[in-house]
């Protein structure tokens, strides 16, 4: 991923993150072969995500040599969005991958969790 993609993600995420109290985190990783999904709640439990206060945390992890992705959501945020919301976004981000827009696909993703932050965590006045 380019600096360029980089620092438009950390923008994106700040913007979703603002006036929250969630958090979102992306990771990119390089393995060619993995099981995206397990290996986004190993990173979540590594990163110690789940011990945010709040429990409305979200990873997105995007593996591009393997062409695999998944998002991962704690507790509190899943509750309030639920098994569709997940599902759905997931299968919206699939023709950015699969037209090679891999920065497209994760500031896509990132705008819909901070959107459902913004309506069922907003921060605290």
């Amino acid at each position: 991923m380019t600096r360029v993609a980089h620092a438009r993600i950390e923008r994106a995420i700040r913007e979703a993150e603002e006036n929250t109290t969630g958090h979102i985190v992306v990771r990119v990783v390089p393995d060619r072969g993995l099981d995206a999904f397990a290996r986004a709640r190993e990173e979540f439990e590594q990163a110690g995500l789940h011990r945010h206060k709040e429990r409305n945390v979200a990873l997105v992890l995007v593996a591009p040599r393997a062409r695999r992705y998944a998002v991962v959501g704690d507790k509190a945020l899943h509750e309030r969005v639920g098994d569709a919301f997940w599902q759905d976004l997931v299968a919206e981000m699939q023709p950015y991958f699969a037209g090679g827009k891999v920065t497209d696909a994760v500031l896509y993703a990132v705008g819909r969790i901070g959107s459902e932050l913004h309506t069922h965590f907003p921060a605290h006045a």
